[in-house]
């Protein structure tokens, strides 16, 4: 984690922990959870703390803070 940013190696801990799974594996689970993420240009995928706390539904997710091409 670098900062409020969760890079994809710490997205497929949380997804799989002691594992490393697949983008694809991670990918389905982000959606699955409802956790809005971009690519980041190295095969993998990232999201933000604030991100993944809308998801967890810890606070409601700001539109304004991401744009329209999040997924």
């Amino acid at each position: 984690m670098i900062g409020e940013i969760l890079q994809f190696q710490d997205l497929q801990e949380l997804c799989r922990p002691g594992e490393r799974p697949r983008l694809s594996t991670v990918e389905a689970w982000a959606r699955k959870e409802g956790i809005r993420y971009r690519y980041d240009g190295k095969g993998g995928i990232w999201t933000t703390a604030a991100a993944m706390n809308a998801a967890l539904g810890l606070h409601q997710a700001s539109n304004d803070s991401y744009g329209n091409d999040f997924i």
